[in-house]
Parts: C-alpha cells; sequence; structure tokens
C-alpha cells in the first residue's frame, strides 16, 4: 500500500480518494499484498476514527494493521529531525567502539534519555548490547520514573545498572542515615546520593568514554556544549536536539516516557515555583490520558479555561522538581529552590560543591573556522588593560560561572543593588567592560578583545550603557568617598560607559605568570576530599602559613588550596610577579612536609570590597571545586587614603560569608590572628595567648618593609628566609605604585 499510494494509477479510483483523506492511517504488512476484503476493513476502520488494532488472531491471513493520529509511532520523521538522527549517527561511529566496551550512559528516564536508548537500539543494537546503562537511585525519584524505567528497559532489551547511595535500600535507611533531605545542604545530598554512588557505578563499568543526554537547548549554561569533551572523554550526542525533536521523535516511534507527563495542573493565579513541591496546593489536578504535549489547548486548560496551567517537563528528585508552565523550559522545574542548574553528576568531582548555576562555564571556541569567522565579523578593536585581561580570563574559563560574558544592563543591575543575578543567583560584584568612547559600537556589533598582542576574545555587544557609578560605589562598596582607592579608580579613571554581552573566547589570556583554570584545578583534586580554599594577595609569612596548616588539620583528610590573586591589587601592595615568586619559592620549600597542598594562581584584580567581595571570592572558589573557604579578619577591606580609617569592620566579610555559605554550598572557615609567644609554642590564636597571659611578640608591616628597605635582620619566626631573600632582591620594585 506504501508503494501504491506513491502510484495511485494502481489502485482502484475509489481506494486512491479513500487513502488520499485517510492521512492518519499507518498500515505495515508482513504477509502477502492485502486481499481486498482487507483493504475495505482498513477503510472502513479508517472513515469511523477507529484507532483499533487488527490483530491476526480475527483473521489469520489478515496482516497486522495499526492506527494512530499524526503522531502514531509509526509515523516518519521530518526531514529537519531525519537530519539530526543522521549527524547522531555518525557522531556515535565517530566515537564509540563497535562493542561497546568501557561505554557508560548516564540515563536519568527522561524523555530524552529514553530517546537515545531507543535510537541505539534501532541503529546500533551491538554497542547497546556491549555498553553500560547506569541508572542512580535516590531514594527520592518519583515513583512513575521507576515504572517508566522498566517500560525502557523490557522494550528496549538492556537492563541498567543500578546504584543507590551507600548503605542505603530505602528512604527510611537513608534519613536514619543523613537526615530529612530538606535539612540537608543541597551539595551535601548531591554528593551522597548521586555523585558518590555515580563513580562507584563508573569504577566498577572500567569507564572510559561517558555519553549524557544533556541538550544545548536546555539551560544558558549548556547553550555552547560540544558534542565531543575530548578532555573529558566526554560525549554528548543529544546535544543538537531540542525539546520538540525529542517528543516528536516520542510519539513517531512510541518512545516510553513518564507517565508523570500525563497530568495538567489548573490554577485561578500563579504559584510561586518555590512552592509548588508543598502538598494543598490550590490547584486541580487532572489527569489528560496522553502526554501534555499531545493535548488541546482546551484540554490542558479545561473550560472554562485556567487561568494558569502547570504541567512537569522534567523529572528530578520529588523534593526539587516542580511543574513549569507548557511553554517553559524542562529546566525550569529543576532546582527551583537552589543557586545552581545541574545536579552533581555532571559537575563534581570531588566532595566538592557543583559549579555555581551548576555548570563550569567553558566560552573558548574549539573550532578555528569559527573563531576566525567571529573575527572577521568585529566592528571594532579593543586592547584590554590588565584588570580587564583578568576578567576575560575568569569568564571564558568559568571562575565566574554562570556569567556567559560581561553584563548587561539588566544583570548589572541586578547585582549592583541586590547582590543578585535575574535568575535569583547569589552573585557579589558587577563584571562590566569599561570603555571611555563607545562610538563606532551598536548593539549587535562585535567586538575584538586584545591583550598583550594577541586576540583573546569577541564580545557580542548587546547591551551598551551609561552606568550611575555613585550608586554603583554606595551599593557595591558601601560608600562613594573617594578615599576608597577603588572607588576613586572607579569615578575617576575607568571608561563612563559599559559594554555587555556575550564573550567567545579565542584563547585564555596569558600573564607572566602561569596560571590555571577552574577545570585545569578541578582535574587535579582527588575524588572524596574536601577541598579547603585560601586566597591572599600578600607573600605568605609564617603567621599565614599556621593558620594554613590548622585549617586543613581541622576539616579532617582534606586538600588545602593555596589561592592567590595576582592580578592588579591597591597602592603599597606587593607587585604580582613578586608575589609569585616568593610562593613558588614557599612551595618547593614545603611540598614535601606538606603533600596535601595545592597551588594554583588566579588573575584576579582586587576590588577591595570588604563583605560583597568575600562572596565573589566564595563563589570563585566553589568554581575551583572547594567545599570550605577560609576568610581572614579584615578580609578585601581597605582604608582611607586620607585618614586610614578601614571602610570595613573587622570580621564584616566573615559574617556576610556565614550568612550566605548555606546557599553557596559551602562552609566558611574562619580564624583569628595567630600570634607568635616564643619558640616553646610558636604561633596560638590571639584569644588564647590573651586568656593564658601569653606575651605576644609583634612586627607591624610598616616595620617589616622599614627592615626590608635597610636590609636589617628580620627574624624567622616572622617570615620565611626564602621569602624575604625574594623581597629584597626586588627592592622598591616590589611595591605597587
Amino acid at each position: 500500500l506504501a508503494q501504491a499510494r506513491r502510484r495511485r494509477s494502481r489502485l482502484p479510483r475509489t481506494l486512491s480518494a479513500a487513502l488520499g483523506r485517510c492521512r492518519g492511517v499507518a498500515i505495515l504488512s508482513s504477509s502477502a499484498p492485502f486481499k481486498m476484503i482487507g483493504v475495505r476493513m482498513v477503510l472502513r476502520c479508517a472513515a469511523r476514527g477507529s484507532t483499533a488494532s487488527l490483530s491476526r488472531a480475527a483473521s489469520p491471513s489478515l496482516p497486522r494493521v495499526l492506527f494512530a493520529d499524526s503522531r502514531s509511532k509509526f509515523s516518519s520523521l521530518s526531514p529537519a529531525l531525519q537530519g539530526k538522527v543522521d549527524q547522531f549517527k555518525k557522531d556515535i561511529e565517530k566515537h564509540l567502539p563497535a562493542d561497546g566496551k568501557s561505554v557508560v550512559f548516564a540515563t536519568a528516564w527522561l524523555a530524552t534519555d529514553n530517546v537515545f536508548v531507543a535510537l541505539m537500539r534501532e541503529h546500533f543494537p551491538k554497542i547497546l548490547d556491549g555498553m553500560h546503562l547506569v541508572a542512580i537511585d535516590t531514594m527520592h525519584l518519583f515513583p512513575s520514573t521507576l515504572v517508566c524505567a522498566k517500560e525502557v528497559e523490557d522494550k528496549y532489551a538492556k537492563k541498567a545498572l543500578w546504584k543507590t547511595p551507600q548503605d542505603c535500600s530505602s528512604r527510611e535507611e537513608f534519613e536514619q542515615k543523613w537526615g530529612d533531605v530538606e535539612e540537608m545542604d543541597s551539595a551535601d545530598f548531591d554528593f551522597v546520593s548521586k555523585v558518590e554512588p555515580f563513580q562507584r557505578a563508573l569504577a566498577e563499568c572500567k569507564k572510559d568514554i561517558l555519553i549524557t543526554g544533556r541538550r544545548m537547548d536546555q539551560a544558558a549554561q549548556r547553550i555552547s556544549l560540544d558534542v565531543w569533551e575530548d578532555g573529558k572523554r566526554t560525549l554528548n550526542p543529544m546535544a543538537p536536539f531540542s525539546w520538540t525533536d525529542i517528543i516528536a521523535y516520542v510519539d513517531a516511534k512510541g518512545v516510553p516516557v513518564n507517565s508523570g507527563h500525563n497530568f495538567a495542573y489548573r490554577c485561578d493565579a500563579p504559584i510561586e515555583a518555590t512552592k509548588r513541591h508543598l502538598p494543598d496546593l490550590p490547584w486541580k489536578k487532572v489527569d489528560l490520558g496522553k502526554p501534555f504535549w499531545r493535548a488541546t489547548e482546551e484540554e490542558l486548560k479545561g473550560n472554562p479555561p485556567a487561568a494558569i496551567t502547570y504541567v512537569f517537563k522534567s523529572f528530578g528528585d520529588m523534593h526539587t522538581t516542580v511543574p513549569v508552565e507548557p511553554h517553559e523550559s524542562e529546566r525550569a522545574g529543576r532546582f527551583v529552590r537552589q543557586a545552581k542548574t545541574e545536579c552533581g553528576i555532571h559537575t563534581r568531582t570531588t566532595s566538592a560543591g557543583a559549579p555555581h548555576g551548576g555548570a563550569l562555564i567553558d566560552l573558548i571556541v574549539k573550532d578555528a573556522a569559527q573563531a576566525q569567522a567571529l573575527v572577521k565579523g568585529c566592528a571594532k578593536t579593543i586592547e584590554l588593560n590588565e584588570r580587564q585581561a583578568c576578567d576575560v580570563f575568569c569568564l571564558v574559563n568559568g571562575a565566574f560561572s554562570p556569567l556567559t560574558g560581561f553584563m548587561d544592563e539588566s544583570q548589572y543591575n541586578a547585582v549592583v543593588s541586590g547582590m543578585r543575578l535575574p535568575e535569583k543567583q547569589l552573585f557579589g560584584l558587577p563584571v562590566t567592560l569599561d570603555m571611555h568612547d563607545v562610538s563606532g559600537i551598536k548593539a549587535g556589533d562585535k567586538v575584538l578583545l586584545r591583550w598583550a598582542g594577541e586576540d583573546v576574545a569577541v564580545l557580542e555587544a548587546s547591551s551598551i550603557y551609561k552606568p550611575n557609578k555613585v550608586v554603583e560605589a554606595k551599593e557595591v562598596y558601601g560608600t562613594s568617598s573617594l578615599e576608597h582607592p577603588t572607588v576613586y579608580s572607579l569615578i575617576a579613571e575607568q571608561g563612563a560607559y559599559y559594554v555587555g554581552g556575550r564573550l567567545h573566547g579565542l584563547t585564555s589570556p596569558k600573564f607572566k605568570y602561569p596560571t590555571q583554570t577552574p577545570a585545569e584545578v578541578r582535574a587535579q583534586l582527588p575524588a572524596g576530599k574536601d577541598v579547603v580554599a585560601f586566597q591572599n594577595r600578600n607573600p605568605i609569612h609564617r603567621a599565614h602559613f599556621e593558620l594554613l596548616k590548622c585549617a586543613q588539620r581541622d576539616v579532617a583528610d582534606s586538600i588545602l588550596l593555596v589561592h592567590p590573586t595576582c592580578g592588579p591589587t591597591q597602592p603599597g601592595d606587593i607587585d604580582g610577579l613578586v608575589r609569585i615568586d616568593t610562593y613558588e619559592a614557599l612551595r618547593q620549600e614545603t611540598e614535601k612536609e606538606f603533600p596535601m597542598f595545592r597551588w594554583a594562581y588566579l588573575p584576579y584584580s582586587m576590588k577591595m570590597a570588604g563583605p560583597r567581595e568575600a562572596i565573589q571570592h566564595m563563589i570563585i572558589r566553589k568554581n575551583y571545586g572547594a567545599t570550605h573557604f577560609i576568610i581572614g579578619r579584615d578580609m578585601a577591606g581597605t582604608k582611607s587614603t586620607i585618614t586610614g580609617d578601614d571602610f570595613y569592620g573587622a570580621y564584616d566579610a566573615q559574617e556576610t560569608g556565614k550568612k550566605f555559605a548555606g546557599e553557596l554550598g559551602m562552609t566558611v572557615t574562619h580564624y583569628e590572628n595567630m600570634v607568635y609567644v616564643g619558640p616553646e609554642e610558636g604561633y596560638v590564636q590571639e584569644s588564647i595567648a590573651k586568656q593564658q597571659g601569653k606575651k605576644v611578640v609583634k612586627l607591624s608591616g610598616t616595620e617589616f618593609r622599614r627592615r626590608l628597605r635597610a636590609d636589617e635582620d628580620i627574624p624567622e619566626w616572622f617570615a620565611f628566609k626564602s621569602v624575604v631573600d625574594i623581597l629584597r632582591k626586588a627592592g622598591d620594585k616590589a611595591f605597587c605604585a
């Protein structure tokens, strides 16, 4: 009949006309050509709109006939979707071994995951047979997810390797061991319920290549997702598919999906997303009898129509997933009460929390032809200063995740006024590209950014605006006084205009010292260990080092990440290059005794913004893989250039860090000043010295500098000899002007 439809002259006229009208009929024949009685039965059923199946039981000579609407699982794919399937096949052939060995697919039984399994069974059955499907039962999945999993396993004859949280086989056991999920830190929940079981599964499977079901259209953090991530040996074959593609394939091929898609939640008024997980909400739950995307608008909204209708587009854990409006993204209903958009499986390699926003941003353009085209399309070229180059480094490499470029006006205003991005994610300071002159640039233009004689990025200038810098100073720095060194630079020296938009990295900006990206540092962190990060902008003296030893010792079996900022800072500080020399000398001097210490250098321009900069540093270290962050006395503080008075309280940064630690999934580790009480006891916390009446030996920063310049003795209880030698050799050049 399929051939006859294409050559209608071979059919009787009445049958040809009938087939022309019955576009929803799909007929599969596995036997000899139909007898006319069979065709008449088909036409009668089609005329009645029947969706029944006529089986061989009714008539042994009658071929199997199935009817469906335009969404039938036997309908053909659109040319566009077929093109993506063809590309999928090429990607699988290119990157996966023919036997599927050491290949792991992480499935959450979402529609996209199930389509992947269906595609593999149809086109690559041997690879599917040889590879591993890994599924994690967190003990908090929707019951319908487990039903869907069984349907997929049965239909495609592929059993998953299931893992659960360590020593837990039920939710009751989970709660006995870990407590109520509502009271757990979200990063801790991710680790114990997903990441640790997943790591066990990968080890058992001897994983070489990991496959995910992530797609580019799911979230801003995935928009630049590569199909193949060579450094990670990760394949994202569904990346080019859209939600529309997925449901079209589901309908065309009869792929099992979660029955939770079948329900509509009708409301008289909107319900805040962060409350949609609560019981007894003022909505009416309606079973549509089919996935919501197959329903008409009237079926979805009812009659009379509801003001708001929600549906489940995705399914994670019950306490972090809520229904959304049909037009919203799948990810809009995930992690709505948390500052992230990804679970830890895609992001977490140690007991460290996921990067801020859920995914580690990587804006470096991998395709040379694409990079060349971006450069050719630029309307203007800008030479960056060191401060701006540091920001570009942090943006293109993900230190500022979830940012994907310099802030546009709406992002800038939201962060300045509320310390949050428009998506409500915490963010300490605005990240902006300032310009003195914006002539020759209009919204939509591309701007080439150069640093140290090299093209480093292309900026899509989507937003060009003139900020109120007095408001910015007051909100961000807590003062509009020009006696604050960064406020002075902001108002008197930096450009009057800001240009915001998405950034495309051409290469990571290079500096006169070694740098490490978040991905590079995370790759070096051992699995299963807490990571305590320490940020500083000065050489490390004995008191600092004693603090680091205490912190590493207090957080059991942890890694200590020494992560100094090496970009521009305030006048009077030690120059960045000189500081790098002191760090390298100290690293070499101590690495045998303290192998648990890791050293990495960050190109970052200090803002001296006190409490708000403490949040910025926590976010950066979170992106670098830290679970804990040391905040000392006067962190990121500064003094009046006229009176010498402090702009912030001694412990303001600590208190602000502790206030937001839970939201960031980090722990603030704070200590008092370490003071020297003599050779027998060495260094102790200042309060202990006072309680015990110990005499504290001090050497002020001013006296230290004087002795350096005068080549006078500096006691080894105060500073490492190797550090002192480097500072003396540098002389006055060691200090920032």
